[in-house]
């Protein structure tokens, strides 16, 4: 735990410029702040080992609300926190032969992270660059079926976006270092569109999350993005996982799809 803190600690002399609340449209003027709600829907249909089916119709279903905060100092500089709160997690696991029904619900792990932006001008093009150091602070133990990863880790996260008056692109990458308990994870992102209008966009948006213990997939769908005004933003997005690998050493559910609705204010 000590090393990943030093880890996260270190990492934010070294860096001279994330991509996190509001909607990623985070408040770009010297003390600007905002939060936003999230509710996220996830479910999948079956239990797997590796890349096989071991239990077909074996299903997970979690409902999560997400609450999120961001403060700019400096539009190049700001502190973000993320905290999921598990409202209902149930799934269908196979523990000694047996089918077991497992649950989870609470608090989740909170992630603190320090944005770092240099933004660019070009003719008829604007753009930013992104590097974020972050922080996952468990806030319970470890149990045997946990929605949140309930141990220490460090992240950094690398960004690009673009945006004409028509399109927009963007893609990040980032990295997480965890505790030993849980295995350190990749992810990565490219979304792209079109601003239909000043205040609205349509997206395709592509994850891919990959675990060092075997676990890996694609996500993939629609988003659209609504600026009501310059307080109030909204968002909805659903993506399907595809590709979906298990770890190599246990069972878990992987594949399905997520729904994901959100209301963010900036000040």
């Amino acid at each position: 735990m000590k090393n990943l803190i030093l880890f996260f600690l270190l990492l934010i002399p070294l860096l001279s410029i994330a991509d996190q609340p509001i909607m990623n449209m985070m408040p770009r003027w010297d003390g600007g702040y905002g939060y936003q709600i999230l509710y996220e829907s996830i479910h999948r249909d079956n239990l797997l080992k590796n890349d096989k089916i071991i239990k077909p119709g074996w299903r997970e279903d979690i409902e999560l609300l997400h609450l999120q905060g961001v403060y700019t100092w400096d539009k190049s500089i700001r502190i973000t926190f993320k905290l999921p709160i598990i409202l209902h997690a149930e799934r269908e696991n196979l523990i000694n032969n047996q089918k077991i029904i497992q649950k989870d619900n609470g608090i989740g792990d909170l992630t603190l992270a320090l944005p770092l932006k240099k933004y660019f001008n070009l003719m008829k093009r604007t753009g930013s660059w992104t590097i974020a150091p972050q922080l996952r602070i468990p806030l319970k133990n470890k149990d045997d079926y946990d929605i949140s990863d309930r141990v220490w880790g460090g992240g950094i996260f690398l960004g690009y976006e673009t945006e004409t008056r028509n399109y927009f692109f963007a893609t990040g990458l980032s990295y997480w270092l965890m505790e030993s308990e849980e295995p350190n994870k990749v992810h990565s992102s490219i979304d792209a569109g079109l601003n239909i209008k000043d205040n609205t966009q349509i997206l395709v948006e592509t994850d891919y999350h990959y675990e060092d213990d075997g676990k890996q997939y694609l996500s993939i769908g629609p988003a659209l993005y609504y600026r009501k005004s310059d307080n109030t933003h909204i968002r909805f997005e659903y993506k399907k996982e595809i590709n979906a690998r298990a770890p190599l050493n246990r069972f878990d559910h992987i594949g399905g799809y997520r729904l994901n609705f959100g209301i963010g204010f900036v000040y």
